[in-house]
């Protein structure tokens, strides 16, 4: 395993982690790590997802829709 050191977090967000990790019932350290393993996995998702509608798309008449509309669009359906 690795060991990462952050520096300058905000205090508001050390309170956030901490608040998180106790509702959890986990320590401070594997409340980060899980918050940085889920963000990793939803990230990976999301290229996969980009990926397959790119290929999906290049067998339409149409060719590839470009990256930035395709999070754009699918940011502005998230919220």
């Amino acid at each position: 395993m690795a060991t990462l050191t952050l520096y300058d977090l905000p205090e508001e967000e050390v309170s956030r982690l901490e608040q998180r990790a106790r509702a959890h019932a986990r320590t401070l350290n594997s409340e980060v790590v899980d918050c940085l393993s889920r963000q990793s996995a939803a990230n990976t998702d999301t290229e996969n997802w980009l990926q397959q509608v790119e290929a999906l798309r290049a067998e339409l008449k149409g060719g590839l829709i470009p990256e930035d509309e395709l999070v754009a669009a699918t940011e502005r359906d998230s919220h």
